[in-house]
């Protein structure tokens, strides 16, 4: 066990939880009916892993845009931290798919832009893998986060989070059932909320936030979770085949990442395990190593026993090599060039 320092363990061992999850997600769900019917009648994996991604990413980034040395300084540092990795899974890819090795359809040029500057979710080009939209997401947080900083306004983040969860209450109910004029986008809305609520975590912990205002908060997201998914999904959507998402597996997933961040929040002092806390720290990797490594090996594995393990240990295996080699060489250099030191979270007692 680790003595605890001043990175915070809990957010490595969080995102050590959300890359598995997701994992377990896109390797069991296609290979184990027993897997399939559970995550479409009781609890969806997928949800809950990048749902506790996005509270991580809401806790430390208005942080680290604060402690930067300058705008310029935190956006050179976050281009060589997301990028280098990002753009070679999309080459990776395009290789892949034109090799016929994974499913897919080359972009066009438009769509491959949208897609490289991550944010093809939001300009309506489709996505060259499907889990590129949590970058996307991410990504629109950074913007506002950014926009938010120039303003003044990034510090008063519970009045920022009551609007972003008035806003996705605001689509999730009035535009999906009452105006009708809505569809979808509820879910991205929520997502893009709970990030501000992750901010508000990190306000409390370090004394700008009164612990009523940090509960209140708290309470307010699971109020407008329930009200939205309880929308959008509670008997309109009964699942008739396996991986249909209704109201019960989603609703449980985001309840759950709330409630085990919550729990590690709490109890921060807390140290874990040294190789939970690498694969933690090399969850980047595993979140985007796992689009093509499954896609490869998962056709040629049929038992579920033996596809498990494999496509994990292979993940984990690929994904070692990417940190080392892409992505920790390049964090090092953006933060030579920015002239950031490696931002930390003090632990702080309330």
């Amino acid at each position: 066990m680790q003595t605890p320092s001043s990175r915070l363990e809990f957010l490595d061992f969080l995102r050590f939880i959300a890359a598995f999850a997701v994992m377990l997600q896109h390797t069991l769900e296609s290979k184990s009916p027993a897997f399939a019917t559970f995550s479409t009648h009781y609890f969806q994996f997928g949800v809950f892993g990048v749902t506790l991604f996005f509270l991580t990413s809401g806790f430390i980034i208005p942080v680290s845009l604060e402690k930067a040395k300058s705008l310029k300084s935190f956006w050179i540092s976050r281009m060589f931290r997301l990028f280098p990795l990002y753009l070679t899974s999309i080459l990776v890819s395009l290789v892949l798919i034109y090799l016929g090795w994974i499913e897919g359809s080359l972009p066009t040029a438009g769509s491959l832009l949208a897609n490289v500057i991550m944010l093809a979710k939001f300009l309506g080009q489709p996505l060259i893998q499907g889990l590129y939209w949590t970058l996307n997401l991410e990504m629109v947080f950074y913007l506002a986060v950014t926009v938010l900083f120039i303003t003044g306004l990034l510090r008063r983040s519970v009045l920022l989070a009551v609007a972003a969860l008035g806003f996705a209450l605001l689509v999730g109910v009035v535009g999906t059932q009452v105006l009708h004029l809505l569809e979808s986008g509820w879910g991205l809305c929520f997502q893009l909320a709970t990030m501000f609520v992750g901010t508000v975590f990190y306000r409390y912990m370090t004394g700008q936030v009164t612990g009523k205002s940090w509960g209140l908060i708290l309470f307010a997201a699971i109020g407008v979770l329930f009200a939205i998914t309880y929308a959008n999904l509670y008997q309109k959507d009964i699942p008739s085949e396996l991986g249909t998402r209704s109201f019960w597996p989603v609703t449980n997933a985001f309840f759950l990442a709330y409630a085990l961040f919550t729990s590690c929040f709490l109890l921060r002092e807390r140290s874990y395990p040294k190789p939970l806390l690498f694969l933690g720290i090399i969850s980047y990797s595993l979140y985007l190593v796992q689009a093509t490594v499954l896609a490869i090996l998962l056709p040629h594995l049929s038992n579920v026993f033996v596809a498990a393990p494999v496509g994990i240990a292979a993940t984990v295996f690929v994904s070692y090599f990417t940190y080392t080699f892409i992505e920790k060489p390049f964090v090092k250099l953006g933060r030579k060039l920015s002239g950031s030191k490696v931002p930390t979270v003090s632990p702080h007692n309330n």
